[in-house]
């Protein structure tokens, strides 16, 4: 007994005799709980304080972008009429192992209601997916009688879906909106920035479910949305009209189809402010079913793909040596059918005609003629010519995609190139569009003109225009050349035995243009393959319509560009004069039959012109 006493009395006094923890462990604890305070709180201060308003601005985008509804603005004509609008349509995802019912009357309703084969839904349901899409852009009646089923397992989410109620009418203009609602090419591109911009408008805010976060009362800013309306993005208005739209897609199609061309372009423009009126390409699409389509259709191949003009850019060689001096108005040249040049030759289509002056250089449309025109200049001078109507270098067309065309360095151009240029081949490609803005300075008493698609941008909420459209402007030839040349294209029309240009009642300035077309690669030309092509203006004193036919290899009609293009010119021309009021000028050629083709000329370039040349080539 007292040895367990005194067993029990030894440990009680080791325990007395252990001595305590030290105290700086407790200071260890202290110090390392006061280091994570103070982390705890620089963080709380970094975050709230240094980055708050960064983050408060996230955090709202976030609400703000969370299932949110922002429709594209709608894109019309220059009369306001809708060329693309944006609805609401509703896409519809079902949870299969969410549905009360069994599967075979689920597919029933389902395939009734959506208007869909039975046996595609049946499959739909068999695939053994969690969740399947039954159905993209469903309009709003279909989604009520769904939602009339009053079924669990059932998503149906909103989305912005565009639409096209002209169909195929300009759909090269205004191109398309994909699957994630981006626009792809035309206008739905080129200004996907104003389409989606909603201003300051201050847009609703969503919880992560897409519910409307409440907002106490007297803390929205008065121009919150709180409604059940999407945002709008800004409207566009084009330059184009519907009427003239029409009838140029209708007249190139049916040429198109008639020659079995491969594919072809019209444009209409206002020569004075650089407006399209009109804008048709073929083969066409619609942006509707744009997925139906592959990318050498849907691609506006007018301002993409270049071509050498032919004929039609005897124009601007005539014009370029007249501006420069280096030939005078009552210049001729000696044309016998061909021109050796170094150990090339270049030929004319239909022989020799002898002595010929500018009028029937135009007439008889001269290669041989054209050519020495264009070796009275020197490469520098001609090709800066060029430079400054346009060529080599984009237009500026307020769309995405636009070819520079082909210009090659002055440097680089031999004899043959220089005179083959001259009657629109050698050293130059261009684009339909860029043609027309060359042709276009001609007409607008010889400054050149940015040719634009867009007429304004305004806001849809207030109806307040955001900018018109200004457009670049130039001199490149004088007045006085510029009238010599539309007289000659005039007189070239009213004299010539051609179809093209022949618009009753109206004076045309025009010219045709049949070319050879490019082989693969740059590389030569196709036999029996031609790019046929007018350009013309109206009435020719005072100018207010310009249009360029292309047609692409047409198999008919001696792919001429007089018998393939001119008769599509011919009937746009008289229909669009009539629509657009335009006052016939038939006695312009008859007024001016007195005046000498010198008379128009400043003495300045009549006298540099005479101390280089005598009157003959």
């Amino acid at each position: 007994m007292l040895t367990v006493l005194e067993s029990e009395h030894s440990l009680k006094q080791k325990r007395l005799n252990k001595p305590r923890s030290p105290l700086w462990r407790l200071r260890v604890w202290q110090v390392l709980l006061l280091i994570g305070f103070v982390i705890v709180l620089g963080r709380l201060y970094y975050l709230q304080v240094i980055k708050g308003k960064e983050l408060s601005h996230k955090a709202m985008i976030q609400r703000q972008q969370s299932n949110l509804l922002v429709h594209r603005g709608t894109i019309t004509d220059r009369h306001g009429l809708p060329l693309a609008i944006d609805t609401t349509r509703y896409d519809v995802y079902v949870h299969p192992e969410l549905l009360k019912v069994g599967l075979n009357e689920a597919v029933d309703q389902f395939a009734q209601i959506i208007h869909e084969d039975r046996h595609k839904v049946e499959k739909l349901f068999a695939s053994g997916y969690p969740v399947v899409t039954l159905a993209r852009h469903l309009d709003r009646q279909t989604v009520e009688d769904l939602q009339a089923l009053n079924w669990a397992g059932m998503d149906i989410v909103p989305r912005p879906f565009r639409h096209y109620p002209e169909g195929h009418l300009a759909a090269h203009l205004l191109g398309y909106v994909n699957m994630d609602s981006r626009g792809q090419g035309g206008v739905e591109q080129g200004l996907e920035g104003k389409l989606k911009d909603t201003g300051e408008l201050i847009k609703p805010q969503l919880d992560g479910h897409g519910r409307l976060i409440p907002i106490p009362a007297g803390a929205s800013k008065p121009n919150n949305v709180t409604g059940i309306n999407p945002p709008l993005g800004r409207y566009i208005e084009l330059t184009i009209d519907n009427y003239l739209q029409h009838l140029a897609e209708k007249e190139l199609f049916a040429m198109s189809k008639h020659a079995h061309a491969q594919r072809g372009a019209v444009i209409i423009a206002d020569p004075k402010n650089g407006e399209i009126l009109a804008w048709a390409n073929y083969p066409s699409f619609d942006p509707n079913q744009y997925s139906k389509y592959p990318f050498v259709v849907t691609k506006n191949w007018s301002m993409v793909d270049v071509y050498q003009p032919g004929s039609t850019f005897k124009i601007l060689t005539v014009a370029s040596a007249l501006d420069l001096g280096t030939i005078l108005p009552n210049t001729s040249f000696n044309d016998s059918g061909s021109l050796k040049i170094g150990n090339r030759t270049v030929h004319n289509h239909d022989g020799g005609h002898g002595r010929v002056d500018l009028l029937h250089l135009f007439i008889h449309s001269s290669n041989v003629a054209a050519a020495q025109v264009a070796l009275t200049m020197t490469p520098k001078q001609f090709h800066d010519k060029l430079q400054q109507f346009g060529l080599g270098s984009p237009t500026g067309i307020d769309l995405p995609g636009e070819s520079a065309g082909l210009l090659l360095a002055a440097k680089d151009w031999k004899p043959i190139d220089t005179a083959t240029t001259g009657f629109g081949q050698g050293a130059i490609a261009v684009t339909p569009l860029q043609l027309v803005a060359g042709v276009g300075a001609i007409a607008n008493n010889g400054v050149w003109v940015e040719p634009h698609l867009v007429r304004r941008v305004y806001d849809p909420h207030s109806g307040v225009t955001q900018n018109w459209t200004t457009p670049q402007r130039r001199e490149v030839v004088s007045p006085a050349t510029a009238k010599l040349i539309s007289k000659l294209l005039a007189e070239n029309i009213a004299m010539g035995t051609q179809i093209a240009g022949q618009v009753p009642g109206y004076a045309v300035a025009g010219k045709t243009g049949t070319a050879q077309k490019v082989g693969q690669g740059g590389r030569g030309y196709l036999a029996g393959q031609t790019i046929a092509s007018f350009i013309g203006f109206l009435p020719a004193d005072n100018p207010q319509l310009l249009c360029l036919v292309v047609v692409d290899s047409p198999q008919t009609d001696g792919r001429w560009g007089n018998t393939v293009a001119g008769p599509v010119f011919n009937a746009i021309a008289i229909e669009s004069a009539r629509y657009l009021g335009i006052v016939p000028n038939s006695g312009y050629l008859e007024e001016t039959k007195g005046h000498k083709h010198n008379d128009v000329i400043p003495p300045s370039i009549k006298y540099a012109a005479e101390s280089k040349q005598t009157e003959t080539l």
